[in-house]
Parts: C-alpha cells; structure tokens; sequence
C-alpha cells in the first residue's frame, strides 16, 4: 500500500494538474452572487466615469504618391528610383508621421492659438484631495520663453502621434485620420499633413535638381581635362613609337618570325643527319677503307668509280699471278696498277671526308645564325606586343574618358532642361471634409466591457482559489493525490457555525441525504469484506476536528440496524462520545476496564433509541498509550468480539498521538476520516506515511463535509435516485 501511496504523489505532479471543470463550475456557482455583485458595482463606477468623455470626430483625407507625375526624361531617376516599391511607400509613410511635418502644420494651422490645445489643466486626484484638505503647492516659475517652446512640443507631439497613417493595399493610396473634439480642426489636420507633405517632397526635389546641375557641371570640367589629356597621350604614343599601322607591324613581324622558324627546324633536321656521319668519319685510328661501310661513302660516284678500278686492277692481278711470277715485269706492272687504283680509292675517300666535314661545318654554322634571328624577331615582337598593349591601353582610357564624358554631359543637358519643370511627387486624391456626425460611442462598449473584465475576474479570483485549495476536493483526488480507495461520503449538514450536528440526525426525516450517505457508507464497509468480515473497526483522521466521532457514531448508528454493534471512545486524551450520549462522568469506561477495577458489563452503556451499546473513555489516566497497548486490552476485545457482531473504535488524530498506532495492531479494518477542502494535503500525507512506515494499511477514506450542491456530479451516482433528499 506503501508503494501505490507514492505513486499516487508522483501522479500528481501540482494542485493545479488534472483540472475537474465540474468542481470548478459549482465552485463558481457558489459565489455566483459575490460575482454579480462585484460586477455591478464595477459597472457602475465604469458608468458615471463615461459620462465624462467627450465626442470625438474623425475625418479622413487620401493621398496618391507619385499619380500625377510626368516622367519626361531619365533624369529623374535620381531622385526617384524604386518608386513603385513597397519599401518606397513605407518610407513615405513614415516621413508622413515625421516631427518636420508636423511642425508645419502646426505653424500652417495655428493650432498654438487653437481652442482645443488651450483647454485649462485638469487638476490631478493627488491635487484635488490637497486642495480639499488645504494644502497649498507651491508651483515652480516658468519663464514665458519655456512655456511656449513646452507647449509647441506638446502640441507637435500630439499632432505626431495623433495622425493614423495607413497604406490601401496594392495601390499608391495612403489614407490619413485624425481624431478630435473639433469636427473642423479632424478635416484640417489630414489636409494640412498633405499639402506639408506635398511642399515637403517639392523643395526635396528641387534641391535635388539644383545640387545635381551644379555637381554634374563641376565633373563635366574635370571629365573633359581627363578625356583630353588621354588623347594627347595616345597621339603622343603613336608619334614616338611610329606607329601607322599596328596591325600591319604586328603580322610583318609575326610572318617573319614563322619563316625564321621554319627554315631553322629544317635546318636542325639537315644537322642531324651530318652530324651523324660527321660523328663515324671523324672516329680515330680509321683506315680509309673501314669507311666504306657507310652507305653515304658507298653510294659517292667517285667512291664507286674508284673502287670499280680497284676491282679490275685487283682481276688483273689474279688473272696474271695464274700464269707469272712475283717478280714478272708483266705482274709487277699489273701489281702497280692495283696499288695506284687502290691509293685512288683511298684519296676519293679521304675527300668525301673532308666534304663532309665542310658540309657539317656549314649547316651547323646555319644553324647558329638561323637561331640568332630567331632570337631577334622574337624580341622585335615582344616589343610590338609591348607597345600594342600600351597602344590598347591608351586607347581603353580615351574610350572610357569618352563614355563618362558624353554620359555626364548628357545628364547635365537633361537636368538643365527640366531644371524649370517639376511635377508634384504626390497629390491629395480624396481630401477630407468636416465630419457632421461625432465617431460611434464608445461608451456603450466601455460598459459592456467593464461589466465583462469585472466578472471575468470575478470567476478567475474564484477559480484561483479554488485551485490552490490543497485539500481533497472530490472523489477523484482521494484515489489521485492518496492512492486509497474511496470507501464514502458524509454530506456537509447545514447548521450554524459553532453548533454541533445533533447526536441522532441519522435518524432525523429532515436529513434524509445525510442519513443516505450513512447508508451507503455502511454498504461500502460491509461489502468491502464480504468473505473476511471486519468485526473490529478503527476510526481515526490526520488531525482534530475533521468529523471521526461524528462518522463513528453515525455509521454505528447505521450498522446497529442490522447487527449487534458496540462503539467504544479509545481516545482517552479528549473523549466526546460519553459527552454527546450524556453519559455521567462518574460512569467507568475503557480505561477502568483497562485498569482492572471494573468488568466489561460494568462499563457498557445501551442506547435505548439506537440499539446500539457504548463504552466511554471513563476517567483519564495518566499513560492512555501504556493501556491500550497491554495485553488487557487485546483480551477485552476478544471477549468482546464474541458478544458483538461490529466493534467500533473512535481513536485519536494520528498526527496528535501515537495512541492509533497501538490500537491498530489489534483491529481488523482502520477508516480514515478526511474533511473535504479543509486538511492540507500534507498533513494528509504525513499521517498515512506515519500509519504505512509501521506496517498499517487503512482500509478506505471517508471523505466528510463534502458539499453536495457543488459535488452533484458525483453525488448522484449515489443520491441521485433519492429525490427527496436532494
């Protein structure tokens, strides 16, 4: 039970959470009456103060930005770009409500002479309550200099503020109100702002024109200087340098750069290949016929001519060494001739030889000059590329020099021109007219609305209250904030304030809907044990005076009707039950039982109209917790528990004493007794913390003094059905 406890606190996270509308409305319901009450009175006050209130009139007048304008030349976008904007129409909505144009129409109108503006000052309630009693103030002396410039700020800040300036969507339309006691001054007052506005934007415009001539005419000067001085630089440029025909330059010498180019690569390609047959006739320790090899030496006519004549001589010789010896004049001729053909061969040789050299020599010689001038025409054309980008250069400023000056002179021509033509950047399209008829009153609203606020705070006082009540308001809370099962009802008995309930209302025809509720908490007790029957009761609350002895002895009453029934008053400290059954004092009750001086039929008293028999606290001793815990107490009840059906047990406030801990020990049911909207919720809690840390699990709460009117809607899932009680 313990556990279900805390989650029951945790489930309620503020007294404010899970809200019962029902609760509320009746809670209001109650205090209808203080509501309407407060509602009129502040109604009444809001009445007699409208009174008091002046008619206002208001009048409107229209004004069209940028209607009739002219848009001759574009010039005047100088001065007018973005005028279609709605960033354009705000600014000029804003410049509307500026303080310049409310000063003009304070000068315009004259409104420092104006009636309305020299109404005398109404004294303060501070001032009225010191002139009644008295009391003078002295008043501070201000020059008439100040009083003036204070009271132009005045009525310029009033003019400001009291102008409404609203843009008419999708269009140029501004429209423009003013409110006053004067019908007259409401019509002049927009009609002023306009043509302030009007005269405003013409002196703007025309200042524009003026400041842009003279500016533009003081650039022309200095544009004109520019452009001529880019001209003389560029002639100067083309003088120096000779420049006729740039392009002209500029292709002669990339044409001859390419030729140069061309006849250099191929004259690489012709030094390659002597260089290679310069590099294998040039070997060392070569004999001229090694060289023979080479296809260019092999393929010379001369080479070939001389090596045929080699050959013959060489068949010569072979020929006659068949038929002659060594040393025959025939073959030493023949001999001869091969050494002279071959010494031919060798000569042939050695000149192709030095033609190669010679050739290899020459186009290598080639070669170097050809990448000589190479290297010049290259120079010769960075250097025309140099001067074309000058050239380009001078030419680009003389080009844009040119532009802004024709651009500027064009503009200053234009500006010049319209210098004496302007058209209005606005016009008043609707102006405004003397309203006949004052503004719709208010009045009627203002008390409409005072009665309204009043009684809706009325309700919010109520409600808030109602709201941080921490009590338990219903059934609901009961099972929400205590995680306890509601076992029933005690409807709230309407007698006077200090007055006890009378001991036998239960059986009293005029409280037919408290005795219900007496009924439906006996079935709530009987049935909540049907296998396990509780024959001894505990009854016991948080605190005093939340209605225990009136349950016990009430609900005794009810189970009296059905069973044998003995209630017993077990707190000894304050007893109230011998009181209220007008039982003698001098009468032993639980404690001379307890004590031993007297026997169980010696204490019991019968009460002949209920049927029911009582046992008073009798005389209060000294320890009450020391007698109820002993083992004499547990044997009366066991005997006694054989004589009656039901024992009751009226015991002290838990958070009092300790004295119910004890009694628990010995009960089979403990009821809990809680005021509605009366014990604070922690006080609650504690308590049934208290009764839980000691192992006792109350049985049910019994919520007590619960208002029916307010709670119907759950009073009718038990009263409903009993007409005559409600």
């Amino acid at each position: 039970m313990e556990k279900n406890a805390i989650n029951a606190d945790e489930a309620a996270p503020s007294p404010l959470g899970d809200i019962d509308f029902v609760a509320l409305f009746f809670a209001v319901y109650e205090k209808k009456w203080y509501i309407i009450a407060f509602a009129l009175a502040v109604t009444a006050a809001a009445y007699f103060a409208v009174q008091n209130i002046r008619d206002r009139y208001q009048a409107t007048a229209t004004l069209l930005i940028g209607g009739g304008e002219a848009n001759l030349i574009s010039i005047r976008d100088v001065y007018d770009v973005g005028a279609q904007r709605r960033e354009f129409l705000m600014t000029q909505v804003e410049m509307l409500r500026s303080r310049g144009i409310a000063e003009r129409v304070v000068d315009s109108l004259n409104l420092e002479d104006h009636d309305e503006f020299n109404q005398p000052v109404k004294p303060t309630l501070v001032g009225r309550l010191r002139a009644l009693i008295g009391i003078e103030v002295e008043r501070p002396i201000v020059d008439p200099a100040t009083q003036s410039r204070q009271k132009r700020e005045f009525i310029v800040n009033s003019i400001s503020k009291g102008i409404v300036v609203t843009p008419v969507r999708n269009t140029q339309l501004i429209k423009l109100s003013y409110e006053s006691y004067s019908p007259k001054l409401a019509a002049a007052v927009p009609n002023a702002v306009v043509n302030a506005y009007i005269a405003e934007q013409q002196r703007v415009r025309a200042d524009v024109t003026e400041k842009a001539t003279s500016w533009l005419s003081e650039r022309l000067e200095g544009l004109r200087g520019k452009l001529e001085a880019s001209e003389q630089a560029l002639n100067q440029f083309q003088q120096q340098e000779d420049l006729v025909d740039l392009q002209g330059v500029r292709g002669l010498a990339s044409q001859e750069l390419n030729e140069t180019m061309d006849q250099l690569l191929e004259a690489k390609r012709e030094l390659k290949d002597v260089q290679l047959l310069y590099s294998q006739v040039r070997q060392k320790n070569l004999p001229e016929e090694a060289l023979l090899n080479q296809p260019e030496v092999l393929n010379n006519p001369l080479v070939q001519a001389a090596r045929q004549t080699e050959t013959n001589a060489l068949l010569g010789v072979t020929e006659l060494a068949r038929r002659y010896g060594p040393k025959h004049p025939v073959m030493q001729a023949a001999q001869d001739e091969l050494d002279n053909a071959r010494a031919q061969l060798r000569s042939e040789i050695r000149k192709l030889v030095a033609s190669i050299e010679v050739d290899y020599f020459q186009v290598k010689g080639k070669v170097q000059s050809l990448e000589e001038e190479l290297s010049h025409a290259k120079a010769d054309l960075q250097t025309v590329a140099q001067k074309e980008i000058r050239y380009d250069e001078l030419k680009r400023e003389v080009d844009v020099n040119t532009q802004l000056y024709n651009t500027f002179l064009t503009r200053f021509k234009e500006t010049r021109e319209v210098s004496g033509y302007e058209t209005a950047a606005a016009r008043l399209a609707d102006p405004a007219i003397v309203p006949r008829r004052a503004m719709a009153s208010k009045k009627r609203l203002l008390i409409l609305f005072a009665f309204v606020a009043s009684a809706g705070l009325g309700v919010a006082i109520v409600v808030l209250l109602d709201l941080l009540k921490s009590g338990i308001r219903d059934p609901q809370d009961v099972n929400r904030k205590l995680g306890f099962p509601l076992m029933g009802m005690v409807p709230k008995v309407a007698i006077a304030e200090h007055d006890a309930l009378p001991l036998y209302s239960y059986f009293d025809a005029g409280h037919g809907q408290f005795a219900e509720a007496i009924r439906s908490l006996r079935t709530g007790v009987v049935l909540s044990r049907v296998e396990n029957k509780a024959e001894v009761i505990c009854i016991t609350s948080s605190a005093p005076s939340e209605g225990k002895t009136t349950v016990a002895i009430n609900l005794a009453f009810s189970l009296g009707q059905l069973e044998r029934v003995l209630l017993i008053d077990a707190d000894m400290r304050r007893p109230s039950i011998g009181r209220r059954f007008e039982v003698a004092p001098s009468r032993p009750g639980l404690a001379d039982l307890l004590s031993g001086r007297f026997s169980i039929d010696e204490c019991i008293v019968r009460d002949k109209k209920s049927g029911i028999d009582i046992i008073p606290a009798g005389i209060r001793p000294e320890d009450p917790q020391r007698l109820l815990g002993s083992v004499q107490f547990q044997s009366v009840l066991k005997e006694l528990r054989t004589k009656y059906d039901r024992i009751l047990i009226d015991t002290p406030p838990v958070q009092a004493v300790s004295d119910v801990l004890v009694i628990s020990r010995y009960v089979c049911s403990l009821l809990y007794v809680v005021r509605a909207e009366d014990t604070r919720m922690g006080i609650i809690r504690a308590a049934i913390s208290r009764l839980l840390s000691l192992g006792v699990k109350p049985e049910g709460v019994i919520l007590n003094s619960v208002t029916m009117d307010r709670k119907s809607a759950y009073s009718d899932q038990y009263y409903g059905y009993y007409p005559e009680y409600s």
